[in-house]
């Protein structure tokens, strides 16, 4: 029986998909019968694409009589034809000095998004690490009046951040640092979650060995990590102007839609959660992206870590037509540097 994805079949396919990926037309016969390495005529190519289109993998739009490949001939192309191309080492120097003077966790990842966008001509996504897995290394109290204090978070050492509180009664320097003292010794090293976890649990303990002033403070700190827990948004987004660029996205409809989607956040939480349980990169194709709006696109996505610990996924939204064997090694070298950069500050 007749193998309708045979060696020729690859080998046309193979081209189909590297005229198509660089110039975003539909391919005719003609053009794959002229490759120099297939050797056969125009009417056997259309006997092959014929063949291609019944397994799913090619389609002619009904404007030309060229094929160009389906999502699911995208999907067989990047798993069983790609072949990536290494990262020289001047791109891997202008990803680490794209990084530049970023200090904190936020600083970090808000680069790696711009680097992102810039070294690939699309849309960046870089997922924040969800709150309540940062961990507190120290907490600290400045006192500006006798009824406000500004409380000094350090979260994953370099990743400071800071609140103002009040309250109902006045503080004393003393009373700051004895609750100072008091958190840095119990909760100190944990995750934000479970600092909130014990700092509840704790409350009733408290209540019978502080004094009210201490109590107050306690309770405000609560609060700030419990606004810091809820407070920011889940991913930087940069380039979305990119996608201008890119006549089957730059329909005014279809940018409105992606754009709509970027920030309603939960189509693109999904993915990236997904990618999240995935090891190393991921390649999305139209309709596995999870929305309508995705068509015409591929998001490419790699988780990032710090101490063999996810954190959070980076990725590049564009068109399905894109230069993977370019775009992949981008994504996943950003993501390696970045996560080499978070084990620093540790």
């Amino acid at each position: 029986m007749k193998d309708p994805f045979n060696d020729r079949a690859q080998l046309l396919f193979k081209h189909l998909m590297a005229l198509y990926l660089n110039q975003g037309r539909p391919v005719g016969s003609t053009a794959l019968a002229k490759m120099p390495d297939v050797g056969v005529s125009p009417a056997t190519v259309r006997n092959v694409m014929v063949d291609l289109e019944k397994l799913g993998l090619v389609h002619a739009p009904h404007t030309s009589a060229g094929r160009v490949p389906t999502d699911q001939g995208f999907r067989v192309f990047v798993d069983s034809i790609l072949t990536l191309q290494p990262l020289d080492r001047h791109l891997t120097e202008r990803i680490e000095q794209g990084f530049g003077q970023a200090q904190t966790q936020d600083e970090l990842l808000g680069s790696a998004s711009s680097i992102l966008s810039g070294l690939t001509g699309m849309a960046s996504l870089v997922m924040v690490p969800r709150k309540e897995q940062e961990v507190l290394r120290h907490i600290d109290f400045v006192r500006l009046s006798e009824t406000r204090a500004l409380v000094v978070l350090v979260l994953n050492d370099q990743d400071i951040q800071n609140r103002i509180i009040e309250f109902d009664s006045p503080v004393s320097e003393s009373h700051l640092i004895r609750t100072a003292n008091y958190l840095n010794q119990h909760f100190r090293g944990l995750a934000l979650s479970e600092v909130k976890h014990h700092m509840v649990g704790r409350l009733d303990t408290l209540r019978q060995n502080m004094d009210q002033l201490m109590l107050a403070i306690v309770e405000a700190t609560d609060q700030v990590i419990e606004q810091k827990m809820q407070q920011d948004l889940p991913y930087f987004v940069s380039g979305q102007s990119n996608l201008l660029n890119y006549e089957e996205l730059a329909q005014s409809d279809k940018l409105k839609a992606l754009f709509s989607s970027f920030d309603e956040h939960s189509h693109m939480l999904q993915l990236l959660n997904k990618s999240m349980q995935a090891k190393g990169v991921q390649v999305f194709i139209g309709k596995e992206c999870g929305a309508d709006s995705y068509q015409d696109c591929s998001v490419i996505t790699t988780p990032y870590e710090r101490d063999g610990q996810v954190l959070g996924v980076l990725g590049v939204i564009g068109p399905s037509r894109m230069p993977y064997d370019r775009i992949v090694p981008r994504v996943d070298m950003t993501a390696k540097i970045l996560s080499s950069l978070l084990r620093q500050d540790t």
